[in-house]
């Protein structure tokens, strides 16, 4: 394996009185960050690649965007499929159109047919879109809710969801298969000829009338319509379009854009990060809600798969909802409405969602499925459920703020997530309930869970190695306690194995090695496992009581605990 600094001479000599010369002395100069840009080759996982933005072999830019397209390239081509063509859609960040065009040019000096959006979509619409179009595969450019410095290649199989492992694990050997020499040689073909296709907005509009389609409760949205007062902020992202025209559609008359975040800004300037998930995220929207009267925010991530809403209680305050209470209150009103449903039907969480998913679908008599991390997990269970003729999917969801209601879309989709946010506010509006009064009365009937994320990261090399080993000590130091919380339990999915305490009894867990480690605790679980696509260690927490103010103390213990093993782990 070559150094970083073998590397850097290799790309600097290749550049060499190119524009990116000056990028490459200016690294020279900073040997941090040049290690960082070359020590390794930028990470193709089952997502596809992330990163820094910038030059070199561990950055986003043409070359290492058209490497991967190559080994995308050479497997669809491996399979005789190019034929059946490639879509490929990008957000509104720095490069993302022009790491666009590079996968189609690409793609078309390989004699692979290419349908191309050329304004700024979502990721659901290009799920929705290789389904549509029955394409091999899709890629779609974006770094999701990440800051603006990241960008992102994320390769979508023939059923719509994310690259299978299989074809993941090819293209990446296709990738290690193409030297640094051979890189630099690959050019793009023009955009243009019989196997380059835009995509117009007929598949806008079908998508639309698809997403609109899933309401249960028209009636209600139209008798709520003049009530419901909403803002929205798309966080300067691709969900501008497909949120406002749904919601109108549906005769919602109140809908406040927040100005600052309505329009394309690859900055992000108003937030540290785009993510739902922060505070922060709200602030202006809380601001102009204030304005408005509104009782309801709704803010969706710069690609559009990820929704994060804001409720105004009967205090006047806004509360902003976890990924956790969104998906509940959500599941619990989708179940609630669908009168028909039999242990035919299922839904999908991962495996760090809350446990209070399980007890919801076991009111409903409805299948839960528990998958990995990935909303990957989530779509190959609808794919799955087809290819048998076994079971129905009705909803899935992930903590981290990602839902699906429908099936002709097979990753999260904030816009359908949206459009049921606001059809559910006007449900239990109609009661006299908002959506934070409906969570209440879920709470009480089901049980009080508390979760909280803890992510610690650390950049670069050896940031990584630190994360790494930190979960292998872990593996090969169970704790009898973590804190006051006995460990009754702990699952390794790596290897695969339940080991129950006391006695230590080993059980099978029938699904694929993943490295991450589950702590069962009495009253609460602690989960930990690296992120596939950023270099944190992500920790789940969780606790559970008859009550909120024990379920809320037990979590705070929990929190003290498992961050002091946490900094002992990655020192």
């Amino acid at each position: 394996m070559a150094t970083y600094k073998e590397n850097f001479q290799i790309w600097s000599d290749a550049l060499s009185g190119t524009e990116y010369a000056l990028e490459l002395q200016q690294l020279k100069n900073d040997e941090k960050a040049c290690s960082d840009s070359f020590y390794r080759d930028m990470e193709f996982g089952t997502a596809g690649m992330r990163g820094i933005i910038g030059i070199g072999t561990n950055r986003m830019n043409i070359f290492t965007v058209r490497r991967a397209t190559q080994a995308l390239a050479n497997h669809i081509n491996d399979k005789g499929e190019g034929s059946r063509g490639v879509a490929i859609a990008y957000d509104t960040r720095h490069n993302s159109e022009l790491f666009a065009r590079e996968t189609a040019g690409v793609l078309l000096k390989n004699g692979i047919k290419v349908y191309m959006y050329e304004t700024p979509h979502s990721v659901p619409q290009l799920s929705f879109t290789i389904l549509q179009l029955q394409c091999v595969s899709g890629v779609v450019i974006t770094a999701s809710h990440n800051p603006s410095v990241y960008n992102g290649y994320k390769v979508y199989g023939e059923d719509g969801g994310q690259m299978p492992v299989a074809d993941s694990n090819q293209i990446t050997a296709n990738i290690e298969a193409i030297s640094d020499s051979e890189m630099f040689a690959i050019r793009p073909a023009p955009l243009e000829g019989e196997l380059y296709h835009p995509i117009g907005k007929e598949l806008d509009e079908i998508y639309f009338a698809k997403v609109e389609a899933l309401s249960l409760n028209r009636d209600i949205i139209q008798a709520q319509s003049d009530k419901l007062n909403i803002v929205y902020t798309p966080l300067n992202g691709t969900g501008l379009v497909p949120v406002r025209r749904v919601l109108e559609d549906l005769g919602i008359k109140k809908l406040h854009i927040v100005k600052e975040q309505e329009l394309p800004d690859p900055d992000f300037s108003t937030v540290s990060a785009p993510n739902p998930e922060n505070r922060e995220c709200f602030d202006l929207a809380i601001e102009l809600a204030d304005r408005t009267h509104a009782n309801l925010i709704l803010a969706t991530d710069p690609d559009s798969d990820r929704l994060g809403i804001a409720v105004r209680e009967k205090s006047g305050e806004f509360v902003i909802l976890t990924g956790n209470q969104i998906g509940c209150l959500l599941m619990d009103y989708q179940l609630s409405q669908l009168h028909d449903l039999t242990k035919n039907d299922f839904v999908v969480k991962s495996i760090v969602t809350t446990d209070m998913t399980d007890v919801i679908a076991a009111h409903y008599g409805v299948e839960l499925r528990s998958v990995y991390t990935g909303f990957k997990f989530i779509a190959e269970q609808i794919k799955i459920a087809e290819q048998t003729g076994k079971g129905n999917f009705v909803f899935g969801y992930e903590e981290s703020y990602g839902y699906l209601f429908g099936k002709f879309v097979r990753d999260k989709d904030a816009i359908q997530a949206a459009m049921k946010t606001v059809e559910a506010a006007c449900y239990y509006a109609e009661q006299g309930l908002t959506l934070s009064d409906a969570l209440s009365k879920i709470y009480e009937k089901y049980g009080w869970y508390s979760e909280i994320v803890i992510s610690n990261t650390l950049y670069g090399q050896e940031g990584i190695a630190k994360i790494m080993n930190a979960v292998e000590t872990l593996r090969k130091n169970i704790p009898a306690k973590i804190g006051d919380f006995a460990v009754r339990a702990v699952r390794d999915y790596k290897t695969q194995t339940r080991t129950a305490f006391p006695g230590g009894n080993v059980t099978e867990i029938p699904m694929d090695s993943m490295n991450v480690l589950y702590f069962e605790l009495e009253g609460g679980r602690f989960i930990v496992r690296p992120s596939g696509t950023e270099p944190k260690l992500k920790s789940y927490l969780s606790a559970w009581a008859d009550n909120e103010q024990t379920a809320a103390s037990q979590l705070e213990q929990l929190q003290t605990a498992a961050n002091a093993l946490l900094e002992d782990l990655l020192k």
